[in-house]
């Protein structure tokens, strides 16, 4: 998490330098480049050109961290499908037939997302995919957050009341993600980005735009609220960034996520199962032994079942146990009966 904090904190200060190096000198409106995103290169290449060897730096910091971001994403999916399908469905497989799939399902997602590369390439001329990828992205991560903090904090929530709380959670999120994207492209939208200018550039073989004139005019940070004030209710939640969309998710569902399985444990005429103790937070346990009790707590919580390992073979195991010591006590009986 501080690791998190501190790349935000130093996206935000190349940003602040960014914006001083060219606050007078836009270059995208001066046309020297053509989106925001070679601004840093631009920079690197006019500031630490001279210094040999800074921007091959550069471009290896990028490629680095594309590649391990991408592996970090290729190794997590194959851990997903290889431990929550495959192990779960084929339990009987051993850990060199599990390396071997892992190694193929690593494999065909890598080509598979290597080929979207350039699918996205031709579908982003015509429609700007980013905004929907991070719409999907924060649509998703909230709630799935959300719906691990219920189960590890709450043992009196269930899974209906849970997969009632992500569905509303989704629908939530994605209504204000469609709506800043789809605002945001009719110009409903506040800008709120800081003014820049071309007037302190060079003359160059550079065309200026007509777009990157006349852009620097003195305002103060309230202008755009003043502006927007009588917005409607919609607009004003659209405006969010989508920075708060996972946010929204992660409080949605735990706030509902409690309500929903409060109302599903009024209905049920039974607990349902009861959770297992060593997936609960220690600590709050404790806490809820204290404000509720042990009595109440017993109709939720299994503290007598071995802790949970999620190993499909122990749980096969157990099952073979289970049936052999059935088996045996059966024929304990049959042969006293013969007797």
């Amino acid at each position: 998490m501080c690791g998190l904090m501190l790349i935000i904190v130093l996206c935000a200060w190349i940003g602040l330098m960014l914006f001083a190096k060219y606050f007078n000198c836009d270059p995208v409106g001066a046309s020297i480049i053509k989106s925001p995103d070679q601004m840093l290169p631009l920079f690197v290449t006019q500031v630490l050109g001279k210094y040999p060897g800074f921007p091959g730096l550069l471009i290896a910091g990028l490629t680095s961290g594309s590649l391990s971001t991408i592996s970090s994403a290729l190794n997590s999916f194959t851990a997903i499908i290889s431990g929550d399908f495959v192990k779960h469905y084929r339990p009987d497989f051993s850990e060199e037939k599990l390396a071997v799939i892992s190694k193929i399902i690593s494999i065909v997602s890598g080509i598979i997302a290597f080929a979207l590369v350039f699918v996205v390439a031709e579908v982003n001329k015509t429609i700007q995919v980013a905004p929907f990828a991070t719409l999907f992205h924060g649509v998703l991560l909230g709630p799935i957050l959300g719906a691990f903090a219920l189960g590890i904090f709450f043992p009196f929530t269930n899974e209906l009341g849970t997969l009632l709380a992500v569905i509303v959670s989704v629908l939530l999120s994605t209504f204000v993600g469609l709506g800043n994207i789809f605002s945001g492209r009719a110009g409903l939208l506040p800008d709120q980005k800081l003014t820049l200018s071309t007037d302190g550039c060079l003359l160059t073989n550079h065309t200026i735009n007509d777009s990157g004139k006349n852009l620097f005019m003195p305002r103060y940070i309230g202008d755009w609220k003043e502006s927007h004030a009588n917005d409607s209710f919609f607009l004003k939640i659209w405006s969010i960034s989508f920075l708060w969309q996972p946010v929204i998710g992660v409080i949605s569902t735990f706030l509902l996520g409690i309500i929903f399985s409060g109302i599903v444990n009024i209905i049920r005429t039974n607990s349902g199962p009861k959770v297992n103790e060593s997936l609960l937070s220690t600590s709050l346990l404790q806490l809820w032994k204290i404000l509720l009790g042990q009595a109440y707590l017993d109709k939720w919580v299994d503290y007598d079942s071995p802790p949970f390992t999620g190993d499909p073979k122990a749980k096969l195991r157990r099952n073979n146990d289970m049936a052999n010591c059935k088996f045996k006590d059966n024929e304990q009986a049959f042969s006293v009966s013969v007797s």
